[in-house]
């Protein structure tokens, strides 16, 4: 065991050592906080599906693994899949060339398919996609290219005298004691929709989006920062590593969620003594019934959870509705528990502007199938 912790400990001063002379994307603390702000928005199910990928590794090591490797020759393939540089004033154009948008696409379109793929295969994927999530939402891996994204710009902030690309990777979240805990304290306070993370995936749009932030980025006299430009880096470095966190939950859910096989809910149905299907809930309000049907979507607010059952909403036939004061009996969110997942409820149904619904308050009535 000692000599076991004595080599964990050496191969951690090697790493101190390597992170410190060459300058990556968020630095190691940075990339780590993207995978665990995204695993704090994963579904239970997507977590272990992914770990059954990568076996015993800990989250920093996933995180940083593509630069790692960057010390052994044999990887230098990879060395253009981290950044993404062109002139200022010029648009985006598609290519062909190696660069990390390019890089991300091939790797998601290959995870679509990992069902063909060898598990090992699936893994190096998935400590690509792990990574470069992070690089794309540093402003300046997606630089221009006649400085290198800021690394032969020479700066000064306070009594640190540095490039600007190393100080947007790792001294602005040192200085600025920046950690997941505060990129989660910031979710807290801003509204969701100020978030594209959900409706499709678009990297090239997101590689975009960082781009606009460099105006900004380069905006300060001379060479020496001040304290304005540190407090206004610092807020757009939190951002960056929050949106790019819920952006690989969005990613992960989309590629490792599993959802429920689809079953005959109508024989399923049958097996209850007052078994209904979900189209007939309308005609048997007042009556206390069981119906099965897939979960077709969850419309949550701070005061109801509403199931759609039948088809997706606003189509859904049956809608279960559970209060916000009976949430605390279900062990676990109501979105991931029954997202997609086959159930049967029992209950009264009853009508709510001509609608049928069924009001649970306790986790019995609901059984997933």
């Amino acid at each position: 065991m000692r000599n076991f912790r004595l080599k964990k400990s050496l191969s951690s001063i090697v790493l101190v050592i390597f992170f410190s002379l060459k300058s990556f994307a968020w630095g190691p603390e940075g990339h780590t906080m993207v995978v665990e702000i995204a695993m704090n928005f994963l579904k239970d199910d997507v977590k272990k599906n992914i770990q059954s990928y990568l076996g015993d590794m800990t989250l920093a090591e996933v995180a940083n693994w593509m630069d790692s490797v960057r010390s052994n020759s044999d990887y230098d393939f990879q060395k253009p899949w981290h950044y993404i540089d062109f002139a200022k004033g010029k648009s985006y154009e598609p290519s062909t060339d190696e660069n990390i948008v390019n890089r991300l696409i091939i790797t998601f379109n290959e995870l679509r398919h990992k069902n063909v793929l060898c598990n090992d295969q699936v893994k190096r994927d998935l400590l690509i996609l792990l990574h470069l999530m992070g690089d794309l939402h540093q402003p300046l891996h997606t630089g221009y290219d006649d400085d290198l994204g800021g690394n032969r710009v020479q700066i000064q902030y306070e009594f640190t005298k540095t490039n600007l690309h190393h100080f947007w990777d790792e001294d602005i979240i040192d200085s600025g004691k920046i950690s997941t805990q505060s990129c989660l304290q910031l979710y807290q306070t801003l509204n969701p929709a100020t978030f594209d993370t959900i409706e499709g995936i678009h990297f090239a749009s997101w590689m975009e989006q960082g781009r606009l932030l460099l105006d900004s980025v380069y905006s300060f006299p001379g060479f020496i920062l001040d304290e304005n430009y540190f407090k206004w880096s610092k807020m757009v470095v939190e951002k960056q590593l929050l949106l790019a966190g819920l952006r690989l939950a969005a990613v992960l859910d989309k590629l490792f969620y599993i959802p429920a096989p689809v079953i005959n809910t109508a024989a399923l149905t049958s097996q209850y003594e007052n078994g209904i299907d979900a189209a007939d809930a309308v005609k048997n309000a007042g009556k206390i019934v069981t119906v099965c049907s897939r979960v077709f979507g969850i419309r949550n607010s701070d005061k109801v959870s509403m199931l759609n059952l039948g088809a997706k909403y606003p189509n859904s036939t049956l809608t279960v509705v559970i209060f916000a004061k009976d949430r605390i009996n279900f062990k676990g969110n109501v979105e991931e528990l029954f997202a997609d997942k086959n159930i049967c409820v029992t209950g009264k149904v009853q009508l709510f502007n001509g609608k049928a619904e069924i009001v649970i308050t306790k986790p019995e009535d609901i059984e997933l199938k």
